[in-house]
């Protein structure tokens, strides 16, 4: 009974998280309420899971569970490198901007004899 209780009050918090964040990205918002709600009806109510899982196909809704959080740790994964990604192009444009609006002052160049 206690683990039901931290497993819904950390749902919970993600639940209202999403919530809070709905402004910023409406669409990870809305995934991560749906998830956080799927999952606390699947604490709740973890017959209703199997039940779900052998609809499915699989054999435990333990099991099912597992494979979803699989799939959405594997779509977050590509998200997040997509993003990476997007700000190093971002990151590139602006420096490359930079550099040309206020070139650095030349420095004198090192022919080896000097020494």
């Amino acid at each position: 009974m206690i683990i039901q209780f931290i497993l819904c009050a950390g749902l919970g918090f993600a639940l209202l998280y999403a919530w809070l964040q709905r402004r910023k990205s409406r669409v990870v918002s809305i995934g991560l309420m749906i998830v956080a709600a799927i999952g606390i009806l699947a604490v709740l109510a973890p017959d209703a899971s199997t039940s779900v899982a052998r609809a499915l196909g699989v054999g435990r809704g333990a099991d099912l569970i597992m494979y979803c959080w699989i799939v959405i740790t594997l779509l977050v994964a590509v998200n997040l490198q997509v993003k990476i990604l997007q700000m190093q192009h971002s990151i590139t444009v602006i420096a490359r901007e930079l550099a040309l609006r206020a070139p650095m002052p030349s420095s004198p160049v090192c022919t080896g004899s000097e020494h």
